[in-house]
C-alpha cells in the first residue's frame, strides 16, 4: 500500500530484527536460529523484532528487544546494512511506513528462552527449517545466512 497525496500524516517506524543463532561449539559451522511464534494481529513464527526508541542506538535495540522477547543475552556479530526491508500498512486508522534494519546475533546465555507475551513457543532450527518456516524476510534471511558463513568461515575462533 503506498500512500496517497492526500493521506493524513505517515508515522514512519524503524524496527530492528535480530537474527539470533548459536553453534554447538567452536568447531561447529552450521548454526542453528532461533525463531519465535507470533500470537496477537497475526499468528506465524518470525524472528526477534521491534521499534527501535528514539533515544537507543540500532545496536542497543536489539539487544533490549531480544532480552524483552526471549530472555537471552547477546551480542551483536554484524549490522547488515546491505539488507532492507520496508512496508507499509495501516493501524487503528494510520498509516506507517516500517522500516527494517537487520542484524547477525550470537546468542550468549545457555538459559532457556523465556518469552514475552507476544510469542507462544520457540525453536532452535536448521536455516533450511527456519526458511520454511517464517512468514516474512525470507530473502532477508537467504542474504543474512549467506554474510554469517562468510563470517564463520573467517572468524569462527573469535566469535566465543
Amino acid at each position: 500500500m503506498k500512500p496517497q497525496k492526500n493521506s493524513s500524516k505517515v508515522k514512519v517506524m524503524q524496527t530492528v530484527v535480530a537474527i539470533i543463532f548459536d553453534l554447538k561449539d567452536k568447531k561447529s559451522t552450521e548454526p542453528k536460529f532461533l525463531i519465535l511464534k507470533k500470537q496477537g494481529t497475526w499468528e506465524g513464527w518470525q524472528f526477534v523484532q521491534g521499534e527501535k526508541e528514539k533515544e537507543e542506538s540500532y545496536e542497543e535495540a536489539v539487544k533490549r528487544e531480544v532480552k524483552e522477547e526471549t530472555g537471552l543475552d547477546c551480542t551483536v556479530i554484524a549490522h547488515l546494512k546491505n539488507i532492507k526491508g520496508d512496508y507499509w500498512f495501516k493501524w487503528e486508522g494510520e498509516l506507517i511506513h516500517k522500516f527494517l534494519h537487520f542484524f547477525l546475533v550470537r546468542a550468549d546465555s545457555k538459559e532457556k528462552v523465556k518469552l514475552s507475551i507476544e510469542h507462544s513457543d520457540y525453536k532452535w532450527c536448521s536455516y533450511e527449517e527456519a526458511l520454511k518456516s517464517i512468514k516474512y524476510n525470507k530473502e532477508q534471511f537467504k542474504q543474512a545466512y549467506k554474510e554469517l558463513k562468510k563470517i564463520l568461515k573467517q572468524r569462527t575462533l573469535q566469535l566465543y
